[in-house]
């Protein structure tokens, strides 16, 4: 093989190989089922698993308001009718999620306290009382825990267990002999919370818990050493977007589309390649001028400022020729005479733009120089990188 066909040779093997690992490049944020070109990556795989695109502090957020009812737990409530122990009750919540499996919530509520007097002393006699409260709940999501993780579930079950403080006031003491006017409470929570995915954004819930509370929640103190009142509340679940758009945790994914587009590149060189090798010899006489300089060509569409997905591979080339010369300049220049001076620019410009911003490329270091004789009158000897704008 002649040296022609070995230069070519060497300098394509370097470009299939890496559009190769290209192909796979990561798109973060789309659920599988939005777009039927993403697949999971699985080159990614930890112990046979896929990983998730990583998340930031802002992610996965969410809102809820309740709305439900209390039945207190209380002195004397087993002689008093249960349809009397029910009182209203309304809930914000705010949460983040800060992994599949677990997350927390900072819950509020107001509602209302029923008691219930000792007959055999002072009557049948039921009153009320004012509660509101704070609670910071750990979330566990089950499904997640022992299922895994599956993006777009329907239905979830969650566990939850918080604590909290509960102010109690405003008794209505008529007719009884409650003294208290009102409390402060240290407050215990457990409870299941099932959760319905209504789109995207929304989901709906179903609670069931109970809060554990000193025996004088109810201004009355027995030998009972808790009072108690169960929760049963409905919720509407409103969940913010996360940085990349989506509002849920996304599994690392590859575009099969683009993988398909830098596929047949691949093939097409390869094709190109093989059809130098059965070509004919040719001798040629050629004349070697030593030269420490790299040379990159980016092509651009036409009247296109935009860097097409195809030449991302030669900025990329040019970034890591830059980064191994210590102190080196890269110059961008004109492959031919300019002429529309703005288009150059702006496509100067945005090779520029891309080495910096993607490739921590230090802008001292890279000029934009519109007449390529005084790029071509550089010494050989100096050591730089060269990107040449092809029209």
């Amino acid at each position: 093989m002649k040296m022609k066909k070995r230069v070519y040779l060497a300098l394509m093997m370097p470009f299939l190989c890496f559009v190769g690992g290209a192909a796979q490049e990561v798109t973060e944020g789309v659920p599988v089922d939005e777009n039927p070109n993403l697949v999971l990556w699985e080159d990614s795989l930890v112990d046979n698993k896929p990983v998730l695109n990583p998340t930031k502090f802002w992610d996965n957020w969410f809102i809820t308001v309740n709305v439900g009812t209390f039945y207190n737990l209380v002195d004397n409530g087993g002689s008093a009718k249960a349809g009397k122990m029910f009182q209203p009750a309304a809930g914000l919540s705010v949460g983040k999620w800060i992994s599949p499996w677990g997350g927390f919530r900072l819950m509020g509520m107001w509602g209302r306290g029923a008691g219930h007097t000792n007959p055999q002393y002072v009557g049948d006699n039921y009153y009320h009382w004012n509660i509101i409260n704070g609670y910071g709940d750990a979330l566990f999501n089950l499904h997640n825990l022992f299922g895994g993780y599956k993006e777009n579930r329907k239905f979830q079950l969650m566990a939850l267990a918080g604590i909290g403080v509960e102010h109690v006031e405003s008794f209505d003491v008529k007719g009884t002999n409650i003294t208290t006017e009102k409390n402060n409470l240290l407050g215990f929570r457990t409870g299941l919370l099932a959760s319905f995915r209504l789109n995207k954004a929304l989901a709906f819930n179903l609670e069931a818990s109970i809060n554990m509370l000193d025996d004088s929640y109810d201004g009355q103190v027995y030998d009972n050493k808790w009072d108690m009142h169960l929760n049963f509340l409905a919720g509407l679940v409103y969940r913010f977007k996360n940085h990349d758009g989506t509002r849920q945790f996304t599994y690392a994914r590859r575009n099969e589309e683009k993988y398909a587009i830098l596929n047949d590149e691949i093939n097409r060189l390869r094709r190109e390649v093989e059809a130098m090798k059965k070509a004919p010899a040719v001798n040629v006489v050629e004349k070697v001028v030593k030269s420490n300089q790299t040379t990159v060509l980016i092509s651009f569409d036409a009247n296109s400022t935009k860097i097409n997905r195809l030449q991302e591979v030669n900025v990329y080339t040019a970034a890591e020729a830059i980064k191994k010369i210590e102190n080196g300049d890269l110059y961008i220049t004109p492959a031919s005479n300019i002429t529309d001076t703005d288009l150059f620019n702006g496509r100067a410009n945005a090779v520029r733009d891309a080495l910096m911003n993607e490739y921590n490329i230090p802008a001292g270091h890279i000029f934009i120089e519109q007449d390529r004789k005084l790029v071509d009158s550089l010494d050989p000897s100096k050591n730089c990188v060269v990107v040449y704008i092809v029209k």
